[in-house]
Order: C-alpha cells, then structure tokens, then sequence
C-alpha cells in the first residue's frame, strides 16, 4: 500500500490544507516527466491507462504493458501518483487493487466508463469526472456515494485548446456548489496561470493541468507547473 506521504491519505490531506491542489496529468507514463512535474512544485502526479488521450493524442497500454513504467513513476518522485484506469475498456477492480497495493493514491475516471464495483475498493481514493454531457443532478449523487473528488472535464473536444469564458466559470461553479466535496478543473481549455484566482473565486480546490497548458517535455512541464504553482501560493 502507499505511504502515509504518498497515498490516499496525503491526497485528502493537501485538498484539506491547501487552497487549490496543483495536479500534474502526464502525456506519458514517464519518469522524467513525473520528476519535472514534482521540481515544478505540482502536489499530485496522474498517469494512465487504456486508453487513446484526447487532449495529448498518447496512446496507453493496458496494466500488464504499462507496469514497469508505472513503478519507475512511483518510485521516482515524493507526492502521490494517482491514474486514469481507462476509458471504454477500464482497469478491472481486481488491478485496480494491485495499482492500489504498488502505491498508486487515487484514480480519476469518466463516471460513465466507471465500473461501479471501483467504489468497493480501499485503500485509493476516488475521483469521478464529469463529461461534456454531464446533468445537474450528479454532482450532489457523487457527494451521496461518498465520492471525496469530481474532476469537472465537461468541455466538448472541439472547444479544446480555447480560452477560458465566463461561461466555463459558470459552469464550474455551478458544479462546486452542488458537490460536498473537492471539485478539480483540468486544463481543457487553455487557462492561464494568472486565472487561477478565478477558478478559486468558483470554488474550484483543484487544478489539473496537461498537455494543452504544459506541452510535452519535460522542460515545459516543469516551467508550467513552477507558473501555476506561484499563482496558487498568492491565493
């Protein structure tokens, strides 16, 4: 199972402590991408599995494919490492225990790929997102199933890569006044460092950002990750 600093645990911990979460959503299941994003000052690291990224265009194996480079991920960095399990075809419950005993801290799953077994399984936490075609009624159920974190990605694929509108915010905060707990926004759109404070004004707790803020290389990442991080500290 994870460390206390490293595991579901530690997760909760830096929602609780911190005014926004800084997560770092990798393009490959790479160390020195995940070592850029932890220099960078990102709190959280996500990789992945099975599935074809739309926002970086990576392709990801299955568990099997992927499991040496997800243990040079875990042990290469200090802050949990949390993963996508899959889209269409997800990480079964049974692997996703195993994830849970190398050291992966929480996983992070559109709800409608989302086997429902996931919710009996302990020792990671759960992260449920949201898709383009999300109700307004869902937030508050996930808060009645226990579910701590909502990942708000319920931008349409042909608006990726656009600026942040207020309708975006509206959204956003519509989503985390309903759900009781930590409602994350992934960089879909191209959010800028200096409207991090927005998001917070929405009573967004996280932030996540990926290929379309970050690039794809190290360097970038870390520069990234190091703007954003500044922005959330002034918060």
């Amino acid at each position: 199972m994870p460390s206390a600093e490293k595991g579901p645990e530690a997760v909760r911990k830096i929602f609780q402590t911190k005014k926004m979460a800084l997560i770092a959503s990798l393009p490959a299941n790479d160390v020195g991408l995940a070592v850029a994003a932890q220099a960078g000052g990102a709190d959280m690291i996500k990789i992945h599995l099975n599935v074809r990224h739309a926002a970086s265009g990576a392709c990801f194996g299955s568990f099997a494919e992927e499991r040496a480079r997800i243990e040079a991920v875990l042990g290469s960095v200090e802050i949990p490492v949390g993963i996508m399990p899959g889209a269409a075809t997800a990480a079964t419950a049974l692997e996703l225990e195993s994830l849970a005993e190398m050291g992966i801290a929480f996983y992070d799953i559109y709800a409608s790929d989302m086997p429902a077994e996931y919710l009996k399984v302990e020792g990671i936490e759960a992260m449920v997102a949201l898709g383009p075609d999300w109700r307004e009624w869902e937030p508050e159920r996930y808060s009645s199933l226990g579910v701590g974190l909502l990942e708000a990605s319920i931008v349409k694929h042909e608006e990726y890569g656009r600026p942040l509108f207020a309708s975006d915010l509206a959204a956003y905060s519509r989503i985390a006044a309903a759900f009781a707990g930590a409602v994350v926004v992934p960089t879909q759109k191209a959010i800028r460092p200096d409207e991090t404070a927005l998001l917070a004004r929405c009573g967004v707790r996280g932030l996540m950002i990926g290929k379309i803020v970050a690039g794809d290389s190290a360097s970038s990442f870390e520069k990234s990750a190091a703007e954003f991080a500044r922005r959330i500290a002034e918060l």
